[in-house]
């Protein structure tokens, strides 16, 4: 598997690492390591509008949900902006901390 350890600066000082793997060949993922739902919703706006040929290929899970059981990624909004994104982290994880 390839993999790649990285640190990206989001805003003036403020930085977040992670790591993107190539598990195969026409499928990867990105940890985001100790980020919160804004700056995750940064990250992954980014990724959609900027870089992801399709919007609705882009999908996320929490360690909170996996550590839970959860298996299956959530769909990131395949529109709207960084306060819809960060909405949608957030409906994620309270639905993982209720069960």
């Amino acid at each position: 598997m390839t993999v790649l350890d990285f640190e990206v600066e989001l805003a003036p000082d403020v930085w977040i690492d992670g790591t993107a793997a190539l598990s195969e060949g026409d499928y990867s993922y990105i940890t985001l390591t100790d980020v919160t739902a804004g700056e995750a919703a940064v990250f992954a706006q980014w990724l959609r509008d900027s870089f992801v040929p399709s919007p609705h290929l882009v999908r996320f899970a929490s360690s909170l949900a996996m550590a839970n059981g959860e298996q299956l990624p959530w769909p990131l909004p395949a529109g709207g902006g960084l306060e819809k994104i960060e909405a949608e982290l957030h409906r994620h994880l309270q639905s993982v901390d209720a069960s």
